[in-house]
């Protein structure tokens, strides 16, 4: 009845992932290159040719993403130096120093100053890893063909003024891992041909308005991890023919308007991993050629209106890792020519329906929940494609994953209906550990109920799951899914404890406590129940800690949080997986070690029947136990190393959710009853009594008739026979 009702609510009929058009393709689909075959948005570049020309896995790569990160990660001036030594061309050579062709490499040679003598053809001088300290001014002899200058890890402190001014047709400079604190007006003022700069890595704290004055060719300005806090106005004012420009690792916190008004030929600006709390339109004024902007790794929580208004000509904008959860409509109404947006690890639960209609030249977009990519069906490639459970197409995603949800609901189903069938129809002289095992059989049921609406639904979102993904996870049968899920499981496992708790005094005090009996065995389980109702009702019951996604967190309704282990009510979901379970679980196993020791110190023999049968119970559920703790280890070990900041693959999640954690729904009635001796028993008599029926009815007490109607009259016959069934 359950599933029916789950099910009568949901969207019914499945698009075809591909099919001819003459028209336009519709939203969500792409053309073909030399047909009239549309595609889905998932199939695109997703190493199937789904295409008749396959042109669907053409143009593939992230072309803005691969080019930026070329430009960020060059190879080191010095890379490749040992392969590429040649013949000294230079007329004299330095004693401390190495020479090939026209360079001279004196690094790590303990230097103090700069060596004398260096000759007039030098083009490359390496002095690196020395002692130089100050650079004073003029310290440097005229060398009109010096190209590059390499003074990293040298312990520089200050260069003064001009301290490079013989230098004047140098192009390259790298000033890596030093421990200047001050960059003085004019320092570079005669080095008008310098078009590379590195000043990484030093404590600059902050820049001098003039820093970089006379720097009018200069292409490539690296300030990473610098320690700088403020950027003054007017400092890249003279750098007109900038083409990179390296921020990232400060401390900036905010920009100043203009402050790159003068960079209209700035194609590459890094300012991640810094303190950034806004984006001001007016602070990329100027930036008319723009090609990609990094802002990752900040600390931005709102995306306004006009942000990046000034920066028609962007095509690449990484904002990942940030703490954005809001984005207006239109801030990114302004960048026509945007082809990549990364927008992953951040706080992002939904958006306006059009944050992202007017990027009509957007190809690649990146989030961290799939089912964002629902408004953007007019790009090309969206990542992720799925969340290792769910894809854009499919609930269930995977074949396997599919098969073994229906295959451990019908198992779990059927095994747990045949032993609440078996016990309520068979007497037993035990009556409270069969009452148990009806209610573990009937938690144990809901878990396949559970499974049953998971799968019916993946069927009837197949193909086109994206379009239902948000509904679905936001709607009442989603939260009745995971009330099963989380009933089910909690419920199983307290009735386990209850039972152990039964056969630990049973067994250790056999004779200082009361026996149990049907009424204190009903109260113990009413209060199970009951809990366990609480536990899984908290969710649903529209409280502000929870939020309306505890049990839509994914696909499948289950409130793991291992993606988000620091997620909205975490605190309750770590209670439940790695609080409540383990101290259950904990418990037993000491209850069970307790129980196996005291069975091997006694003397069988001096024991009564009652006892016998005890220690018989307690070592099945020695073993019965044994097989749900260790599933259950696995899930609390998964969850603690989420929580520690280590990632957990998309792909184990899923079978986690799915498959490990309702496992025990289909191995507990087989472990508890499917298995035993007595069931066997009743078992072979009802086959027995089926082929010969006079035989059976003249010999009396052995039919499935006799024992339902002449109880009486057997009990002595079934208590011998689970007598002997406990004691083998």
């Amino acid at each position: 009845m359950l599933l029916i009702i789950c099910l009568s609510s949901g969207v019914g009929g499945v698009q075809l992932s591909s099919h001819l058009v003459s028209a336009p393709c519709p939203a969500g689909y792409f053309p073909c290159n030399s047909s009239d075959v549309c595609v889905e948005q998932r199939m695109n570049c997703d190493s199937k040719m789904d295409c008749p020309d396959n042109s669907d896995e053409w143009s593939c790569e992230d072309n803005s993403r691969k080019n930026y990160y070329d430009q960020m990660f060059k190879k080191r001036p010095d890379a490749d130096r040992e392969q590429n030594m040649s013949r000294c061309e230079l007329r004299i050579s330095p004693n401390e120093c190495h020479c090939s062709k026209r360079s001279l490499f004196c690094n790590h040679r303990d230097l103090r100053k700069i060596p004398v003598l260096l000759p007039q053809n030098l083009q490359e001088l390496d002095l690196s890893g020395n002692k130089l300290n100050i650079i004073k001014k003029s310290e440097f002899p005229e060398l009109r063909h010096l190209d590059t200058l390499i003074l990293t890890s040298s312990e520089v402190l200050l260069l003064e003024t001009e301290a490079l001014g013989n230098l004047m047709y140098l192009k390259k400079l790298y000033l890596t891992n030093n421990r200047i604190s001050i960059i003085s007006n004019g320092t570079f003022w005669s080095n008008t041909n310098l078009k590379l700069l590195v000043l990484s890595h030093n404590p600059l704290s902050a820049l001098s308005p003039g820093a970089f004055l006379g720097l009018y060719n200069l292409e490539e300005l690296d300030l990473r991890d610098c320690g700088l806090h403020n950027l003054p106005l007017g400092v890249f004012d003279d750098l007109l023919k900038l083409q990179m420009l390296w921020l990232e690792g400060n401390h900036l916190e905010y920009l100043p308007p203009y402050i790159f008004r003068n960079l209209s030929n700035l194609e590459v600006l890094s300012l991640s991993r810094n303190e950034l709390t806004t984006v001001n339109e007016k602070s990329f004024t100027g930036l008319i050629n723009l090609k990609s902007l990094a802002l990752s790794k900040n600390h931005l929580h709102t995306l306004r209106s006009g942000s990046f208004s000034n920066l028609s000509s962007l095509l690449k904008l990484d904002l990942h890792s940030n703490n954005i959860r809001s984005v207006d409509e239109k801030a990114f109404s302004m960048l026509p020519k945007l082809e990549s947006l990364n927008l992953k690890k951040n706080s992002l639960k939904s958006l306006n329906p059009g944050a992202f209609a007017e990027l009509l030249q957007l190809r690649h977009i990146y989030f961290d929940e799939f089912h964002l990519c629902s408004l953007a069906l007019h790009v090309r490639v969206c990542e992720p494609r799925g969340d290792g459970i769910s894809s854009i197409a499919h609930l269930l995603d995977s074949v396997v994953l599919r098969v073994s949800v229906w295959l451990v609901a019908c198992v779990a189903g059927l095994g747990n209906i045949a032993v609440l069938v078996g016990r309520f129809l068979f007497v037993e002289p035990n009556e409270v550990h069969s009452f148990y095992i009806k209610n573990l059989s009937l938690a144990d049921l809901l878990m396949s109920v559970y499974l049953f609406v998971i799968a019916a639904y993946d069927q009837v979102f197949r193909g086109e799951y994206i379009h239902h993904e948000s509904t679905w996870r936001h709607s009442w049968q989603c939260n009745m899914c995971g009330f099963l899920s989380t009933l089910s499981s909690e419920s199983s496992v307290l009735i386990l404890t209850v039972i152990t708790i039964d056969r630990y005094t049973s067994i250790l005090y056999p004779l200082s406590l009361k026996r149990r009996t049907i009424v204190s065995a009903s109260f113990a389980m009413g209060a199970v129940w009951s809990v366990a109702i609480l536990f899984a009702a908290l969710p649903m019951m529209n409280l502000e800690y929870y939020g309306d996604e505890f049990y839509g967190n994914n696909g499948v309704c289950l409130p793991l949080h291992i993606h988000e282990p620091f997620g909205q009510a975490w605190e309750y979901s770590t209670f439940l997986f790695c609080g409540l379970n383990l101290v259950a679980f904990l418990f037993i196993l000491f209850a069970y070690i307790s129980m196996f020791f005291s069975i091997s110190r006694s003397k069988i023999g001096l024991r009564s029947t009652q006892q016998l049968q005890d220690r018989t119970i307690a070592k099945r559920f020695a073993f019965i136990v044994g097989t749900d703790f260790l599933c259950w280890v696995p899930i609390v070990l998964i969850k603690v190393i989420a929580m520690s900041g280590v990632e957990i693959q998309k792909d184990l999640y899923a079978w986690v959710a799915v498959f490990l954690l309702p496992v025990n729904s289909a191995l507990n009635p087989v472990l508890f009853t499917l298995t035993t001796k007595l069931f066997k028993q009743h078992l072979a008599k009802i086959v027995y009594s089926c082929r010969q029926p006079a035989a059976t009815h003249d010999n009396s007490g052995i039919s499935l008739t006799s024992m339902l109607h002449h109880k009486s009259s057997n009990k002595r016959t079934l208590m011998t026979t689970f007598s002997e069934v406990r004691q083998c």
